[in-house]
């Protein structure tokens, strides 16, 4: 009775694993490049258009209120945070339905923070001064900080991504040139609003401008996520990945404290000599300050004395007058 109560809870949990292992080996089979690209155009598109907001709600009041400095300045970087933290929340939702599974929590912080950066690189040249655009100087700068504003996110994310999947360096490639596109059009968003004097007609142009740009970055980045998650690495081939960079990693750093230590061993010797040249040079420079010191002492204490026996000496050839 025993022995087939046994059997009977054995067949049933073991009919449970294997449902359980065709369940998971049907979601492992849906996540497929094609199913990545329809997550990243259903779910990127709305976290770009939520995130493009508040800058867009930032920048028309800045225009028409006036804003100026610092205070400008601070509102649109911590309306570019926001809009980094929404937009990796939408990227890393549509990534994990695919076989590109990046860890959730770096990848919102990494583009956040490189989102917070490029609007800081963005916002420097022109909030603080006047350009002079004849000086070339000023000219190289502002292209250095167009490629630092269009790069800053991919190669973030990049750090990431090259243990997921062959040749990351095309996502530095495609976000680049999708992220080019967007900024294209938010700038053109912006020569348009000049001049409007109320919130609505000044909000206008950025929206507009703001949801073509969305629209090109995302279908833009989308293909190239397509492409990339082809080349998307398994489970045990990203373990595979960590595993062998974390062994470099420690071989490197115990060569290097190899390498210290020989160097210290080698250079002991001539430190100790040295060391030891300058105790003795030392108490021999003690030793003869000592004997100076000395020998004015006595010298001083000598002529006090004989001072004094000439002081003596005078008052009793007064007192015997």
């Amino acid at each position: 009775m025993v022995s087939e109560r046994f059997s009977a809870l054995r067949t049933k949990l073991s009919s449970r694993r294997t449902r359980t292992s065709a369940s998971a080996s049907k979601k492992l089979a849906r996540r497929t490049p094609l199913r990545t690209l329809w997550w990243w155009l259903s779910f990127v598109v709305l976290a770009a258009s939520g995130g493009f907001i508040p800058p867009a709600i930032t920048l028309a009041f800045s225009v028409t209120e006036g804003w100026e400095g610092a205070g400008e300045f601070a509102l649109l970087v911590a309306a570019g945070l926001v809009q980094g933290f929404i937009l990796g929340i939408g990227e890393v939702i549509a990534l994990r339905r695919g076989p590109l599974r990046v860890p959730v929590g770096r990848w919102i912080v990494v583009t956040t923070v490189a989102m917070g950066v490029a609007w800081i690189v963005a916002l420097l040249p022109g909030s603080f001064g006047q350009l002079d655009w004849a000086n070339p100087v000023v000219l190289a700068a502002m292209i250095v900080a167009v490629l630092v504003v269009i790069l800053i996110v991919p190669l973030a994310q990049w750090f990431i991504l090259r243990s997921r999947v062959r040749d990351a360096w095309r996502w530095m490639l495609v976000m680049g040139v999708a992220t080019a596109l967007g900024v294209g059009a938010l700038l053109s968003g912006i020569v348009l609003a000049e001049g409007k004097a109320t919130f609505i007609s000044t909000l206008l142009p950025f929206i507009l401008t703001g949801w073509v740009g969305i629209l090109l970055f995302t279908i833009v980045s989308g293909l190239g996520v397509y492409w990339i998650a082809r080349e998307a690495f398994t489970a045990a081939e990203t373990s595979a990945v960590l595993a062998r960079r974390a062994a470099n990693e420690s071989r490197a750093t115990t060569a290097a404290k190899k390498a210290a230590a020989r160097v210290g061993a080698a250079a002991s010797p001539a430190i100790r000599k040295v060391a030891s040249r300058v105790t003795t040079a030392a108490k021999k420079a003690g030793s003869q300050t000592a004997a100076a010191a000395k020998k004015s002492a006595a010298s001083v204490k000598s002529r006090s004395a004989a001072a004094r026996a000439k002081s003596q000496a005078r008052k009793k050839k007064s007192s015997g007058q």
